[in-house]
């Protein structure tokens, strides 16, 4: 996906959203979670007709058309209106990216933090509540951490939170230490 794309994705998410100035509560909480889930259905209800909603030679009024047939009546709400929206401007294509965009826009909004932690064998419980206490800081953020098995992780693991990656692996200090003493 090229970059105006994502941009236009950013774009439409934060209008979805409708989070831009607001103070976290819990009643806004659960209603950015409704707008997810609703968005998150209706993209599972269409996604055996994903190329016919995105095709260019498709009248948007069939594409509309398609899309009521295959929703139905109420049961998506504003994420229907919404999709519904994206249809008529011709930009259903992002509806994926979209969809990424609103996750990572509510975590931000609850101070959430997703974490991905690749080691060779499962981390015991104790080992992944140390790493989410190290993660969460003095801010005290919620951390949320996905394991993942690797086997290029030879001993220890890594942590990937966004664009950042920490090499906590046996590898990595090997590595850290060949590059000190040639350094020197």
């Amino acid at each position: 996906m090229d970059s105006s794309a994502k941009i236009l994705a950013k774009r439409y998410a934060r209008a979805y959203m409708g989070l831009d100035d607001k103070v976290f509560g819990a009643a806004l909480e659960a209603a950015a979670g409704v707008k997810i889930d609703g968005l998150r259905r209706l993209l599972e209800a269409v996604r055996p007709h994903l190329r016919t909603l995105t095709h260019p030679a498709v009248n948007s009024g069939v594409k509309l058309e398609a899309l009521a047939a295959m929703l139905g009546a109420g049961k998506f709400g504003l994420a229907a209106d919404f999709a519904g929206l994206l249809v008529r401007q011709g930009r259903f294509g992002l509806i994926e990216e979209i969809l990424k965009e609103c996750l990572s826009l509510n975590d931000g909004f609850c101070g959430v933090i997703r974490a991905e932690v690749s080691s060779r064998y499962p981390l015991s419980e104790g080992e992944l509540k140390r790493i989410n206490a190290l993660l969460a800081g003095p801010a005290g953020k919620k951390i949320i951490l996905r394991g993942v098995l690797a086997e290029r992780v030879l001993g220890g693991f890594e942590i990937k939170v966004g664009d950042t990656l920490i090499d906590a692996t046996v590898r990595g200090k090997l590595k850290a230490l060949r590059a000190g003493l040639i350094n020197g």
